[in-house]
């Protein structure tokens, strides 16, 4: 019978302890949310990756999102607090970079950037973390306004 109350408790105990990271993550994307300003949210990319081994290239998170003409639309990039690693987001269209959260010219880092879409396709969002370390941290799309 003990045996069986010792298993139950270490049973609720893993539940519970799932239940709180599952519970910070989604306050991350809240706060990253908020972060990106009176918008209307539409996605979330928590992204995790492991740092980059010696010699290789950095890990990048790669993402397909179609937007539509007309519209313009808000990166948000929160990189986590413990992460080792700073977060990038880009947008490219094709091989063409259309934004950017850090402009390696200036060194100078942004919290967030907007789009105007100038036409509905397929574009490719990447997250990824500077000097290919280690890190955490969550992208947000955003819809603006309709142009």
């Amino acid at each position: 019978m003990k045996k069986v109350l010792f298993l139950g408790m270490i049973f609720s105990l893993a539940l519970v302890a799932q239940s709180v990271k599952a519970q910070t993550e989604t306050q991350r994307i809240d706060l990253c949310v908020k972060a990106a300003g009176d918008v209307k949210f539409l996605y979330d990319y928590p992204t995790q990756l492991a740092a980059a081994a010696v010699g290789e290239k950095a890990p990048v998170f790669r993402q397909a999102i179609a937007l539509r003409k007309g519209n313009r639309y808000r990166f948000t990039i929160c990189t986590d607090e413990e992460s080792a690693g700073e977060g990038v987001l880009q947008v490219f269209d094709e091989n063409k970079p259309v934004g950017s959260s850090f402009n390696p010219e200036t060194g100078r880092e942004y919290q967030s950037f907007d789009f105007d879409c100038q036409k509905t396709a397929f574009y490719v969002m990447f997250i990824s973390f500077k000097d290919g370390k280690e890190g955490s941290a969550v992208g947000i799309l955003s819809h603006v306004k309709t142009l």
